[in-house]
């Protein structure tokens, strides 16, 4: 305990004075420093798989093991509330359970927040040893448009054969408690998108100081009551678009139904998307007669739901 009390002495104390390494902190490798900063490059794409590609396998499992014997606990008991806290409502276990260790990863970071910066090269001043892990800490050093500040950045390393791999970070561990234990919401936990704004976000915003237009909530109901009772014909026939319809081929249309009525798996994320919309409220657009879902972020396949009101006042699913 006390030797890990001292490493992290020595690592704050390189964070806020930026000084050279004091005694007990070696010059980093550069095997060490090629794994820091892939990670770090890595990071700053914005791409979860980016990310997950450069995380210890080790480390990567380690998290899918444990957290999927979570699951499948809670699981056991008829309940989903960690994994609609972590997935989305959307999301079954057995889609989960048949993730890759990086895909896993990627799914998790829907929910989660990871930034850096991009930089040009970085000066390292030290590698930490705590345990089984090293601590690179260092100054990254921005391109010139950018400006010149220097910005101080740690990675937390593992040795990968003759390479070194990062280490999950401990901030996305403890994003994980919060999100397990209900202490951050999904607004909340979503990572930003890559453009300069989030249309999608500030319309929703807008679109949830709406009333529910009349006449959806009904439509849903019964939407949903013909794919719980397996009636698949009559859901494509009375709640699809006639918009849709006319624009899907005979045999297309024929493979959704066929797929709907046979294949447990689709119908049941069909009811899932009905239920989570049934929760959420709509933007509108074309004058109130198009309602659009914002369900990114839910575990489903899609990031919207529409609907569209006909001539006659009535609502369908449009896509």
């Amino acid at each position: 305990m006390a030797g890990k009390a001292l490493n992290s002495a020595l690592i704050f104390m390189l964070i806020v004075s930026g000084a050279a390494a004091p005694a007990g902190a070696a010059g980093p490798s550069s095997a060490q420093e090629r794994g820091a900063e892939a990670f770090l490059a890595a990071v700053a794409t914005g791409s979860p798989q980016a990310v997950a590609q450069e995380l210890h396998p080790d480390e990567l499992e380690s998290l899918r093991s444990k957290l999927l014997t979570l699951l499948r606990a809670e699981n056991l008991r008829s309940d989903s509330t960690y994994r609609s806290r972590l997935f989305g409502q959307g999301r079954a276990l057995r889609d989960v359970e048949g993730m890759t260790a990086e895909k896993f990863y990627a799914a998790l970071s829907d929910r989660l927040r990871l930034r850096a910066r991009v930089y040009e090269k970085f000066e390292w001043l030290a590698a930490v040893p705590d345990g089984k892990k090293v601590y690179l800490v260092g100054r990254g050093i921005q391109p010139k448009e950018n400006g010149s500040v220097k910005v101080m950045v740690m990675v937390a390393l593992m040795q990968y054969g003759a390479q070194w791999r990062a280490a999950i970070p401990s901030e996305i561990e403890a994003q994980l408690d919060d999100l397990l234990e209900g202490r951050s919401s999904v607004a909340a936990a979503a990572p930003a998108p890559a453009s300069g704004g989030s249309a999608g976000a500030a319309a929703g915003a807008a679109g949830s100081s709406q009333p529910l237009a009349a006449g959806i909530s009904e439509l849903l109901l019964r939407a949903e009551s013909a794919l719980v009772e397996g009636r698949c014909q009559d859901y494509y026939d009375q709640y699809m678009s006639p918009n849709f319809n006319k624009s899907t081929s005979r045999s297309a249309r024929k493979t959704l139904i066929n797929a709907c009525t046979n294949d447990e798996n689709t119908r049941e994320t069909m009811i899932t998307t009905i239920r989570i919309v049934q929760e959420l409220k709509p933007r509108y657009d074309q004058g109130g007669s198009r309602a659009i879902y914002d369900v990114s972020g839910q575990g489903l396949p899609y990031e919207r739901f529409v609907l569209e009101r006909d001539n006659d006042m009535h609502w369908h699913i449009a896509e």
